[in-house]
């Protein structure tokens, strides 16, 4: 009975504290100053609480060292969160809210007596450090576009290639750089092969400003087919697309719609996979068995002769042909429909056209 007793009480004590750090608020400011050489949980944020030593315990609670003069700092919501767990208090019952990001600047700076010299009863006159606003997400979003834009261009006028994947990291500090500079800004920098993590150099009116670093990837265009091809089928223009494809092309890849369209699958071809040059053919054209038109070419001239096709093939392929005339069996080349050529530079068209197997 008196384990019951005791695990009840255990269990409603927990259940207090429970209740009590759910109802814990931390509100952070958009923008503080800081008091003192330590910035404290207090002095950024708004704190609510029912248990009163929680609320004193998180207000005293030390997160950065105060920032020195003319360097104000931002912290991030889950930063401030990590910096508190950091300290030993339990977070998982504390809601942070208010703003995401907070802005700590330096204490200002005292006044300024009058320099030796100066006309009496001059007022000396407070100096302030230049804060740079805080920028929204998307104004720190709209700047890593035009970045990545621009790192864009830089990569075009390294490597005569226009398609790259970029992605920069960009904060308040190249939000007014970009501001201010406009279109003028250019990259220098990187190093082949121009992928991964670059390291590279931002101009603004041809001076050098910052360091940046962007992520690169090399896109490809490759053909897609858009729906089943069939093993037999012609390409048509409707059957595949260009894409963009992310890292390396396979040697045997289709680039251009005119290595596909037209042409016969020899397999059978799945929607959205990248088509490969090994799974299409030309057309079939000379078909084995038919009377087909050799033309023999040598030394500027031209001969007709007539051979019996022994292999299929395409626009390209190079078939055996048996002569009609002499049954003698030699290799052509199909230029067309029933069409083959065969071409020396040692021979006579007309002696190829009588003994076609000297053109082997």
């Amino acid at each position: 009975m008196s384990r019951q007793i005791i695990t009840l009480a255990l269990f409603s004590v927990a259940l207090c504290w429970a209740a009590a750090a759910h109802a814990t608020e931390v509100i952070l400011r958009n923008r503080v100053e800081a008091k003192g050489s330590v910035v404290l949980l207090g002095d950024i944020a708004e704190i609510k609480s029912a248990d009163a030593a929680l609320r004193d315990q998180l207000a005293a609670t030390p997160l950065i060292p105060s920032p020195v003069a003319g360097t104000p700092q931002y912290l991030r919501l889950a930063e401030i969160r990590d910096l508190v767990a950091s300290r030993g208090i339990e977070v998982r019952g504390i809601r942070f809210g208010g703003t995401a990001v907070v802005s700590v600047s330096p204490e200002p700076v005292a006044s300024v007596a009058p320099a030796a010299g100066a006309v009496a009863g001059a007022a000396a006159k407070p100096v302030a450090p230049q804060q740079p606003a805080l920028r929204t997400e998307a104004e720190v979003q709209l700047t890593a576009e035009q970045l990545s834009t621009a790192v864009r261009r830089h990569l075009y006028q390294q490597t005569g290639h226009d398609l790259w994947n970029v992605r920069v990291e960009a904060d308040s500090k190249l939000v007014g750089i970009v501001e201010q500079a406009g279109d003028s800004i250019r990259f220098t920098g990187g190093e082949a092969p121009w992928i991964g993590r670059q390291k590279l150099t931002l101009h603004a009116n041809d001076k050098p400003v910052a360091m940046v670093y962007a992520k690169v990837d090399r896109l490809e265009m490759a053909i897609f087919a858009l729906q089943p091809i069939n093993r037999g089928d012609l390409v048509r223009r409707t059957d595949v697309e260009l894409r963009p494809y992310l890292g390396a092309l396979p040697a045997q890849a289709a680039t251009t719609l005119e290595a596909v369209i037209g042409h016969e699958a020899v397999q059978g071809i799945r929607p959205d996979s990248m088509i490969q040059t090994n799974q299409l053919r030309s057309p079939i054209v000379v078909r084995r068995n038919e009377r087909v038109s050799i033309r023999a070419r040598a030394a500027g001239v031209s001969v007709r002769t007539y051979a019996i096709a022994q292999q299929d093939g395409g626009i390209g392929d190079l078939v055996m042909v048996q002569s009609v005339a002499s049954k003698e069996r030699y290799a052509a080349r199909v230029v067309g429909v029933r069409e083959l050529e065969i071409f020396t530079a040692g021979t006579s068209a007309t002696e190829i056209a009588s003994n076609p197997a000297s053109a082997r």
